[in-house]
């Protein structure tokens, strides 16, 4: 693959699309803080690099200000969102001290051991998705498993009807054109319909669940609520919470459980190995996260003059935190797919989940749901493999490493 670093449509090639990794090693040898050609926006590679641009948010503001799309020339450009400050940058978008209270809202209510206590459902959601495909032999993975499973899960977190997922799964779709740069300037107008459409359900939402007795209120809509009425959020701050809570707890795990399921189909040790020592599947879920997580990048936006490395950034400029370059391992790192996953490495940090302060809050219930998914298709399977007929497709993105259609044949235990 022959990489130019001075061809401003780089990350929009097609085979940079399918297989980013070669541009990421290259950027992290020649251009830790590469700026796409004609425009100011700023790709950091170097992990170094990336941990101190999250420890100063008040040069890097996590504020989603402007993104990257396609233009007719098939160039990367620029496409509003908000202004900087604006109000409906939320949690993951929004900047100290709105993000610290934000955070300290949800945080005891999606910690470890709060996680912990979903176990159980999690394994019923996983069993009854997986009960379908296993009677048929055969079946799309993401529509039939990847995508339900976290959007049911999700619904059941924050107190949504389960038989909303399928709803839930087509809107978070839609709003993802956003950020997958490949969209047209009539597709990003289309997925901003989407967002409108997720934000008046998510509204309709909140109103109802605002007309129960506070006892009476499920799941993480209470907590809102709560807020709500005790004037910790306001009623905008905690729709853009809802809206938040779900496009997060829907795209990522699912993201996450098609890769792993790709790899252990196109790698039958390791699959082999994994159903006979289920104990190591966490170290495993580490190592498909570390090697091909979900996100490449997120933004942020420098509201004045800086400087990173040796690179002067000027105010008003994206920079991409590349989360997924970061995670490129050192030449004496095992690589995903061998027989077995190194239980040595244990929890050893990556950035799949981000880093700092914007750590993802979510990341205990997607590693819950992902353990649990390929426990019970483990057991449940004597082996899966790839349908050879029908190949896998990804969705093109420069932003997120997802699947949109992964046929697999299964062989019950």
């Amino acid at each position: 693959m022959r990489l130019d670093l001075s061809d401003p449509g780089l990350l929009l090639r097609e085979d940079v699309l399918s297989d980013p990794y070669p541009l990421y090693d290259l950027l992290r040898r020649e251009a830790p803080v590469w700026r796409i050609p004609g425009q100011h926006s700023y790709l950091v590679a170097d992990p170094g690099l990336i941990r101190d641009v999250v420890a100063r948010p008040q040069e890097f503001s996590s504020n989603l200000v402007s993104v990257l799309h396609r233009d007719d020339g098939n160039d990367l450009v620029a496409y509003g969102v908000t202004q900087f400050g604006d109000p409906t940058n939320t949690l993951a978008t929004a900047d100290p001290p709105v993000h610290t209270r934000h955070r300290r809202l949800l945080q005891r209510h999606l910690s470890p051991a709060a996680i912990g206590e979903l176990g159980p459902n999690v394994a019923r959601i996983v069993d009854e998705q997986l009960s379908p495909m296993l009677a048929a032999r055969h079946g799309d993975f993401v529509t039939g498993f990847s995508d339900p499973v976290p959007a049911v899960a999700i619904c059941e977190v924050i107190g949504l009807p389960p038989s909303d997922a399928p709803r839930l799964v087509e809107l978070v779709a839609g709003i993802g054109a956003l950020l997958d740069g490949v969209t047209d300037l009539e597709g990003m107008g289309e997925a901003a319909l989407a967002a409108l459409d997720l934000l008046t359900y998510s509204e309709e939402q909140l109103s109802a669940a605002r007309q129960h007795l506070a006892k009476d209120r499920p799941g993480l809509l209470a907590v809102l609520v709560d807020a709500i009425d005790s004037g910790v959020l306001t009623a905008h701050e905690a729709l853009n919470l809802l809206v938040l809570l779900i496009n997060a707890g829907t795209e990522t795990t699912s993201s996450l459980l098609a890769t792993a399921v790709r790899t252990l189909a196109q790698t039958p040790d390791l699959q082999a190995h994994l159903r006979s020592h289920p104990e190591r599947i966490p170290d495993a879920i580490e190592d498909f996260l570390r090697d091909d997580g979900p996100f490449q990048f997120h933004y942020r936006w420098t509201p004045r003059d800086t400087t990173l490395g040796n690179m002067q950034i000027p105010a008003d400029s994206r920079v991409l935190l590349m989360w997924a370059a970061a995670n490129r391992p050192s030449p004496q790192a095992p690589v995903a797919g061998s027989a077995e996953p190194d239980s040595s490495r244990g929890q050893a940090p990556h950035f799949a989940f981000g880093r700092g302060i914007h750590f993802c809050i979510g990341a205990h219930l997607a590693r819950l749901e992902a353990r649990i998914a390929l426990e019970r298709l483990l057991a449940r399977t004597a082996s899966f493999s790839l349908d050879t007929a029908h190949p896998p497709i990804r969705r093109p993105s420069v932003f997120l490493r997802r699947h949109t259609s992964l046929p697999v044949v299964l062989v019950s235990a």
